[in-house]
């Protein structure tokens, strides 16, 4: 099926609105079905991620790229065995991990669109 384009122009505000009305369907679509009411086309539905879905799967890439749960483990089992060595490059390591952590959470929050404090 051949398709042709067609240029509409919107002030921020009329964009904005159709835009949340859109949700997480391309705009493109939105007002398509809009317009054409009942008409059913063949189209593929594509789905736009919304913002914080592409922040958490980001947090999770950063998350799955890192070695931070294995070595946390690996630290617990460590200390829990005596065996973990007080030296500065443990503590260094240790230190590493946990602003790593920190990061992680900040975002998860800010994703979650929660305050620090709110939980």
């Amino acid at each position: 099926m051949k398709t042709k384009s067609l240029s509409i122009r919107f002030t921020n505000d009329e964009r904005a609105r159709l835009e949340r009305a859109a949700g997480n369907k391309p705009l493109s679509a939105y007002i398509r079905d809009k317009l054409l009411d009942d008409y059913v086309s063949s189209r593929k539905v594509t789905r736009k991620p919304r913002e914080n879905s592409i922040l958490l799967a980001q947090i999770l890439a950063m998350l799955g790229k890192s070695d931070v749960p294995t070595n946390m483990r690996q630290l617990a089992d460590s200390a829990r065995i005596g065996s973990l060595p007080d030296t500065p490059d443990v503590i260094r390591d240790i230190n590493a991990a946990c602003l790593t952590i920190e990061k992680i959470r900040y975002d998860l929050i800010k994703a979650l669109g929660l305050r620090p404090e709110d939980q």
